[in-house]
C-alpha cells in the first residue's frame, strides 16, 4: 500500500520515536493533524500500533517515497 508524502514523513518520525506533538512540531501542523496521519496510516497498512509502522519503515527503507525527486 502507497502513503502520501505527508504520511510517509510522518511514518518516519514515528520511526524514530517521535510524539504526536514532536512530529507536529517539526512538521508545523497541528497534533491532531498528526494524530488522524497516524491512523489513516494505520488503517492502510492493516496495522494496530506504532511499533508496526516502525518496524515496515525500517523494511521498507530502501523504498523511494512517494513523488520524491
Amino acid at each position: 500500500m502507497k502513503l502520501t508524502k505527508r504520511e510517509h514523513q510522518i511514518a518516519e518520525a514515528v520511526s524514530e520515536g517521535l510524539t504526536n506533538k514532536a512530529i507536529a512540531t517539526r512538521l508545523v501542523i497541528s497534533p491532531r493533524t498528526v494524530q488522524g496521519h497516524v491512523e489513516h496510516i494505520l488503517t492502510k497498512l492493516g496495522f494496530t500500533n506504532r511499533a508496526q509502522i516502525a518496524a515496515w519503515i525500517v523494511a521498507n527503507s530502501a523504498e523511494v517515497p512517494p513523488n520524491a525527486p
